[in-house]
């Protein structure tokens, strides 16, 4: 009996992918073909069918499949784990890291740590893999990447540890002559009254904070990213709310802005690794810079607040 880790990762990685070969094989950066061949190599090997088969689709795992999986997955951790402790013990090498991140947090969250990372540690190669939310939570749990950073919200596979780095509050942005800009006091029936530029992700979805409130919103264009958003609403296509950090009042002109924190819920922003992988000293360093730009973020929000009596 022998078969490789290459043919145990095509094994795993199937079985998360919901027994979509085509799936697997997208996630492994290979075809089809190869990953079929390799799990019909390791049945071979095993003497064993691990798959439920409805004709040639696979549906499932049989009962040794299933007493098998959890090892395996063990095993691509462990192999994992030796790989990134035999690279940080050999100095002459160079160490590497993966972070897995969404689009909006690659621009506006991660940016400055990678540059104060890389030149603390210019040894290190850092590799930034931008994804959907569900896409990050994916290949973190597969091993693909070290490290993600995320929206706070998807559901999570329970071997995955949360570190809590940062909220960002909302707020809503749109040309100066719209009226919700002159209101005293803005609610979310106010907002329904006028073309809406509507934010839908797997974590978040603006539709559902008025539906949760019995209104419905006029919802003109539905996006899932706030540069997008931003140029539409530039465009006079209607308003938008928008994480606090993604808008600057120059860069962004002619949009104006107005603080919706009461009306919408705060944007969570978290990183997710495994415990059951062993962490390079990379790993655990950029860590601690995501934790330390967010302290001074903070610091420097509430500078501000300060100087500006809160608003």
């Amino acid at each position: 009996m022998g078969f490789a880790i290459l043919q145990l990762r095509s094994f795993v990685t199937t079985v998360r992918s919901g027994f979509h070969v085509s799936k697997a094989a997208e996630q492994l950066n290979t075809s089809q073909s190869v990953v079929s061949k390799h799990l019909k190599s390791i049945e071979e090997a095993l003497g064993k069918t691990l798959f439920a088969r409805s004709g040639k689709r696979l549906t499932g795992l049989t009962t040794e499949g299933e007493k098998i999986f959890p090892f395996a997955e063990r095993i691509l951790r462990d192999h994992e784990s030796i790989r990134r402790i035999s690279v940080e013990a050999v100095e002459t090498r160079r160490e590497t890291l993966s972070v897995a991140t969404t689009p909006t947090m690659a621009r506006y969250f991660i940016a400055e740590t990678v540059q104060a990372f890389t030149k603390s540690y210019p040894d290190v190669d850092l590799y930034v893999r931008v994804l959907s939310s569900d896409k990050v939570v994916e290949v973190v749990q597969s091993i693909q990447c070290d490290l993600a950073v995320v929206p706070a919200g998807i559901i999570l596979p329970p071997e995955l540890r949360v570190t809590d780095l940062e909220s960002w509050s909302r707020i809503l942005i749109g040309l100066p002559d719209c009226p919700l800009f002159q209101m005293p006091e803005l609610t979310l029936e106010a907002i329904s009254t006028v073309p809406i530029v509507s934010f839908e992700t797997p974590t978040f979805s603006m539709r559902d904070v008025f539906d949760q409130k019995g209104i419905l919103p006029r919802i003109a264009i539905t996006a899932s990213n706030p540069d997008v958003m931003k140029a539409y609403s530039a465009l006079g296509l209607g308003v938008s709310v928008v994480a606090k950090p993604t808008f600057d009042p120059v860069r962004d002109a002619p949009l104006v802005s107005r603080d919706v924190a009461d009306l919408f819920p705060d944007v969570k922003i978290i990183a997710l690794d495994r415990t059951d992988c062993y962490q390079t000293r990379a790993h655990n360093n950029f860590l601690q810079q995501l934790k330390h730009s967010a302290n001074l973020r903070r610091n420097v929000f509430s500078a501000t607040e300060n100087e500006t009596g809160g608003g």
